[in-house]
């Protein structure tokens, strides 16, 4: 299963900081169609519990983590042709 954010998702948003689009601050906010989201769950018949979905944060704010390393595949020599 892959991650819902990699590492690029951050860079964007630390990109966007740097360049002035937004502030730190301004991503410790929920969008609007996040809260909404939220918001019409409750009360909703269709979901007793309410919300259940991914907690919002901040993904500026995580440490950066290490680029995952790149692996090359050794060809494995019973994977040749016999007369290889």
């Amino acid at each position: 299963m892959q991650k819902l954010f990699d590492i690029s998702i951050i860079k964007t948003l630390k990109d966007g900081i740097t360049k002035g689009r937004w502030s730190l601050e301004d991503l410790d906010e929920p969008p609007p169609g996040w809260t909404e989201c939220v918001n019409n769950t409750k009360g909703n018949p269709a979901f007793p519990q309410g919300y259940q979905g991914v907690e919002y944060k901040n993904l500026a704010r995580l440490k950066q983590p290490k680029p995952p390393q790149e692996k090359v595949e050794l060809t494995n020599p019973k994977d040749l042709p016999p007369d290889f």
